[in-house]
């Protein structure tokens, strides 16, 4: 038990965007692209993460990880405009493609995402560690071969987690995995990003 909740906090989607928004930026343009990531951090991470937290200390929410499926769709939904907004700043600033697809990627799986929470709980976790193999595949073609590919064995790993802790049926982390996966490596081929290795 005392693992499954270890990788559920480090697989926190929240801890995973922060370290593959700068990821995404190196393997896109260098170091330029890990100083636009900073940008895309505050919009995706930082703000969804305040919101999630004055939820909490303000007793809205059960906890971090919004385990409750009810109590999903408006932290949800405002950090989707958090990202919409991050979004609009990077196309403004002209951030590198790479990073705008990742935005858009992110923004619209948490649409996704959220639109299918109404009605039943998918894993977050499982969606996001998919959705983040996903773009380190398809960016890291070029950059590091089939390496990159290796990150996919994050996902039953995550999985083994949520599922050990209880938090989601095998049915949840499935779906999850596979809406972050499709979803983020649909807006990555339409905006030309990446290659497959």
């Amino acid at each position: 038990m005392r693992a499954a909740t270890l990788i559920s906090r480090v697989s926190s989607p929240t801890l995973l965007l922060a370290v593959l928004y700068p990821v995404v930026g190196a393997l896109a343009v260098g170091w330029a692209g890990v100083a636009w990531s900073l940008v895309g951090i505050v919009f995706t991470v930082a703000i969804p993460a305040a919101i999630v937290d004055v939820g909490v200390r303000q007793g809205r929410y059960t906890d971090h990880h919004l385990s409750r499926r009810e109590q999903r769709a408006v932290p949800m939904g405002l950090s989707a405009a958090s990202v919409l907004v991050g979004a609009a700043v990077l196309v403004l600033a002209g951030a590198p493609r790479a990073i705008v697809a990742l935005q858009v990627a992110v923004l619209v799986t948490v649409l996704v995402v959220t639109a299918v929470t109404l009605v039943w709980k998918v894993s977050l976790h499982v969606a996001v560690v998919g959705a983040a193999a996903c773009v380190l595949t398809l960016l890291g073609g070029s950059a590091g071969g089939s390496l990159w590919a290796l990150s996919w064995l994050a996902v039953p790993v995550v999985g083994w987690a949520r599922l050990r802790l209880t938090a989601h049926t095998l049915a949840q982390i499935v779906v999850g995995c596979v809406l972050g996966a499709l979803v983020t490596g649909a807006v990555l081929v339409i905006a030309g990003v990446g290659s497959v290795p």
